[in-house]
């Protein structure tokens, strides 16, 4: 397989991922789950509905904007990859960093939710 299609490869199984999360925040910050259904569940975010509210809504807002950033920035180092004509151990060297980067961004979402959620909530989920 040449380079070209390989990369080609690369950029279809990642760019999928930030566009996906994307479109699915959206729709959480825009017309947040009701307690208890699927959304964003933590244990923190769990302990009331106005805890659960805020989360929903939060991590919405948050991961929308976060994973339109993520979305270009994959798109645009993709394209480089297919561009520059990136060999294959290079484009999955480029591959690994994208997708480490998608998941880190998940992780400090979450990060900065619960930390909004401790600030903003006692231990029983009433507002502070």
């Amino acid at each position: 397989m040449n380079e070209n299609a390989v990369n080609i490869l690369f950029l279809i199984g990642e760019l999928p991922t930030p566009l996906i999360i994307m479109a699915i925040s959206w729709s959480m910050w825009r017309s947040p789950p009701r307690f208890g259904e699927n959304g964003y569940n933590t244990k923190r975010s769990r302990k009331s509905t106005e805890a659960w509210d805020f989360a929903q809504t939060a991590y919405g807002h948050y991961a929308t904007i976060t994973f339109a950033a993520v979305s270009a920035v994959t798109l645009a180092v993709g394209l480089s990859a297919l561009f520059l004509k990136f060999g294959e151990t290079a484009g999955f060297v480029t591959f690994l960093a994208v997708t480490g980067g998608q998941v880190a961004a998940l992780f400090v979402i979450i990060a900065v939710i619960e930390r909004q959620l401790k600030e903003k909530f006692d231990e029983d989920g009433k507002p502070r």
